[in-house]
């Protein structure tokens, strides 16, 4: 907006102020002095000091109005302009705290200053399996079918993305402290930097350039999903600009197929559909359909749980893909396909105690899964891994079990109440990091937010 259209200095003249309103076609000016808006002269207030003395060159100081109608700059917002509006004020002037002209507001502009930047953001929730993990590799399930019983906790991926007017293309991520740089989306190639993120981006394929920034609330490494989760997260603040939006099942497949297909990382389904869908699910695994079943748990009984679980960090990061690998090996030996079966069993029976809030019940079987689980590859456990786990059981703990491919990460344990205190002091005293945490019951979340530019 050209300001000095509708500005006039007290000292200049009548003349000279209708002139500019006639090019300003608002009716108005506003007078100042030193860069201060004192007031107002319409046309209609100009008109009336003619009336009474025909004299062009008069100072335009003789029919101000001092007692003008105006909003400060934090006050100009569309709400406010609107209630002026309908008062038949037609003309608004907006100054910031010195009393500086800004802009003139109208019914014609009313959206004075919405030049905002629209920014996308997600984030996905993380997971915890309590029993069937491994069974939905698809190596496994393609002849056998599988089922795990998840559910996501307070625990996220964070993604942002904000639109550039270019082509270029900057991706930062906060967990590893790494920066990635193109010109534009054809300059993308795997090279071991941030191939993750460059994995969906490559599917996704946006006709904008941008700025993708991600962060976590676990370390990498944890198993907990992360990687899925992070992927769910990234498509989420994606979808935000598409007019033909991905379902829940397109996003979790989308991330599936970056991680597994574009850069080959083995592994399963559960964490694709776990972090997207969101709270307690059972998962069938099946050759020509994977089926999410939410199940619906009282919430006492959700809140006792919480109350019996807790998190403990082994300080070791696992690589899930290693593990997934032997583990796929395995899956073709009879005695792993029967460890996979009674797996099953045991995720079957774990849902039908959480549901009844057996919950003492639920956690033996938590112990049970895990000794299960260790069958499935030499690499899933260690020594120093057992003697943790070992030493959680001797403290109270009824039950529990490495989350993810295993090989490190956190340890899930269910704990009855009276001896969960005592339980956690014992881990710290071996200078174990312990958290706490609740239930997921969402999923992916993805919104939209605009900042003043």
């Amino acid at each position: 907006m050209e300001i000095s259209k509708y500005l006039i200095n007290k000292n200049d003249t009548l003349e000279s102020s209708l002139v500019k309103i006639e090019n300003n076609h608002l009716g108005i000016v506003f007078v100042e002095e030193n860069n201060k808006i004192i007031g107002s002269a319409s046309d209609g207030d100009i008109r009336r000091v003619l009336l009474a003395k025909k004299d062009l060159e008069q100072k335009i100081s003789t029919c101000i109005n001092e007692d003008f109608i105006f909003l400060f700059e934090k006050e100009a917002t569309k709400e406010n302009i609107l209630k002026l509006l309908d008062t038949r004020i037609r003309v608004i002037p907006i100054l910031n705290k010195k009393y500086e002209l800004l802009s003139v507001v109208s019914e014609k502009n009313i959206n004075w200053n919405e030049k905002e930047k629209i920014i996308s953001k997600a984030k996905s929730p993380v997971r915890i399996s309590f029993a069937g993990g491994g069974t939905d590799l698809t190596t496994y399930f393609y002849e056998e079918n599988g089922v795990v019983l998840n559910s996501t906790i307070n625990k996220f991926s964070h993604a942002v993305l904000e639109k550039r007017d270019d082509d270029k293309i900057k991706i930062y991520s906060n967990d590893l402290k790494q920066t990635v740089e193109y010109n534009n989306i054809n300059e993308l190639e795997f090279d071991g930097n941030l191939d993750l993120i460059k994995s969906v981006i490559k599917l996704l394929h946006p006709d904008f350039g941008f700025e993708l920034y991600t962060y976590s609330d676990v370390p990498p490494g944890s198993g907990l999903g992360g990687s899925a989760v992070l992927l769910s997260a990234i498509i989420g603040t994606f979808n935000n600009f598409r007019e033909n939006k991905f379902s829940d099942y397109e996003i979790a497949e989308l991330a599936f197929h970056a991680e597994r297909v574009e850069l080959a990382l083995s592994g399963g389904w559960q964490d694709q559909y776990a972090t997207v869908f969101g709270g307690f699910n059972f998962m069938e695994f099946k050759d020509h359909e994977n089926i999410i079943n939410p199940l619906r748990i009282k919430d006492d009984i959700l809140n006792e749980l919480e109350d019996s679980l807790l998190l403990c960090y082994s300080g070791i990061n696992h690589n899930s893909g290693n593990i997934h690998n032997d583990q796929k090996e395995q899956m073709n030996k009879k005695s792993q396909k029967e460890f996979a079966e009674i797996s099953k069993n045991i995720a079957y029976k774990m849902k039908s105690r959480l549901l009844k809030g057996k919950l003492d019940d639920f956690g033996e079987l938590l112990h049970q899964s895990w000794e299960t689980k260790k069958n499935f590859s030499t690499k899933i456990t260690s020594k120093f891994l057992d003697e943790i786990y070992d030493y959680a059981i001797d403290n109270g703990a009824l039950g529990g079990k490495l989350l993810g491919a295993g090989g490190g990460g956190y340890f899930l344990f269910y704990v009855p109440t009276f001896k969960k205190i005592d339980l956690m002091n014992a881990l710290r005293k071996k200078g174990f990091e312990i958290e706490t945490f609740t239930f997921d019951k969402i999923g992916l979340r993805n919104w939209i937010t605009k900042e003043k530019i």
